[in-house]
């Protein structure tokens, strides 16, 4: 074919030499590919001036309130001397900026004995780490590529964002067969799919305990990387609290026989793409998360007690003694966080397009 960028280029060569590879991989290169990748690169993602908004960029509050849970968490097992908090896919660390400012400011001994983890893949964006809380965090934080070095007594693992942006198997059922997605090179020389054999016997396996009877041409995805995710946050912790934010569906509804076209998305400058295999490097490609699947995995890892909700529920429960705070001294009430509040929690907002699942080990 012929690459009109770097990225393409490696992925096109990567085909030729070894034929049609699994979506999966198309997504791993497109997202994470160092220096090329989507995640990996320069560009502004987040925010008005990026592609898509998050809970993190509507302002300090989500940090805050978070900031508050766990300190309350902090407080119920005991207040121990050392309290580590270990955050997947920190991007450029304004959410560990947002949480330590507030443990700071509302209880500075919960401040004193917080170690912060960013892990982040990109090499980009941990050199950002430094600059973004160097001046106000010194020896609170560290960075870290992955969390397979972090082993600590006590604290929590917290994901924004994350699980949706993990590389996932694209799968079709096709003449009363499921059939996996696989990304060749067409005799146009553009990115294009074709179906293959599933192969992998785990997902095989999922596929065949939901049945058929679903409409000829149905796609939905899998998400291979998840398991190995919620095993790492599993060993980095001996006890401690583990939450999950993001998009996602119970497994019923996920796998509903009327989501025809699955959960697949892509973002570029706040729209919606209608084709993944466009541009590679240049846009978003995420799918929502089963969350049932994802509860599972993490019961089967060693953690229980799941709470799960939408993030209205989980922000507003947690934020109450802000907002007792606030109702008691209204004349120091900061509007801007309040504004921020109701983004976050408003139904026709962020309230209930993200779903929260914490869980205790």
């Amino acid at each position: 074919m012929k690459a009109t960028t770097a990225l393409q280029a490696i992925i096109a060569a990567e085909i030729e030499r070894s034929g049609p590879i699994p979506f999966s991989r198309f997504m791993k290169m497109a997202l994470y590919q160092p220096n090329d990748g989507y995640y990996s690169s320069h560009r502004k993602k987040t925010g008005k001036q990026g592609d898509f908004i998050t809970s993190v960029t509507v302002g300090s509050c989500f940090g805050s309130i978070l900031a508050r849970k766990l300190h309350s968490y902090w407080i119920e097992t005991g207040a121990s001397q050392q309290f580590h908090i270990i955050e997947p896919g920190a991007h450029d660390g304004t959410l560990a900026g947002d949480i330590l400012d507030e443990a700071a400011r509302f209880s500075p001994d919960f401040y004193q004995v917080i170690q912060y983890h960013l892990i982040e893949t990109s090499e980009a964006l941990r050199n950002n780490h430094s600059e973004r809380l160097s001046d106000d965090h010194e020896g609170r934080f560290n960075s870290q590529p992955t969390m397979s070095t972090i082993h600590v007594p006590c604290g929590a693992v917290i994901s924004n964002e994350l699980i949706d942006a993990l590389p996932v198997e694209l799968v079709k059922f096709d003449n009363d067969q499921w059939k996996r997605q696989m990304v060749c090179i067409n005799a146009n020389g553009n990115f294009s799919f074709t179906n293959a054999e599933i192969g992998s016997q785990e997902i095989a396996q999922f596929f065949a305990s939901l049945g058929t009877g679903y409409p000829d041409g149905y796609t939905t995805e899998y998400n291979t990387d998840m398991d190995e995710f919620v095993r790492s946050a599993a060993d980095a912790l001996s006890s401690g609290i583990f939450i999950t934010i993001d998009y996602g569906h119970t497994q019923e509804d996920y796998y509903h026989r009327d989501r025809i076209t699955g959960t697949l998305q892509t973002y570029h400058s706040h729209q919606k793409a209608e084709n993944p295999l466009l541009c590679p490097g240049e846009i978003d490609i995420t799918s929502h998360v089963d969350f049932s699947r994802l509860q599972e995995t993490a019961e089967n890892a060693g953690f229980h007690s799941p709470w799960s909700g939408s993030q209205s529920n989980y922000l507003t429960k947690h934020a109450r003694s802000w907002l007792l705070e606030m109702e008691q001294n209204p004349q120091k009430a900061d509007m801007e966080m309040i504004r921020q509040f109701q983004t976050l929690t408003h139904p026709s907002m962020l309230g209930t397009r993200f779903s929260v699942l914490e869980m205790l080990k």
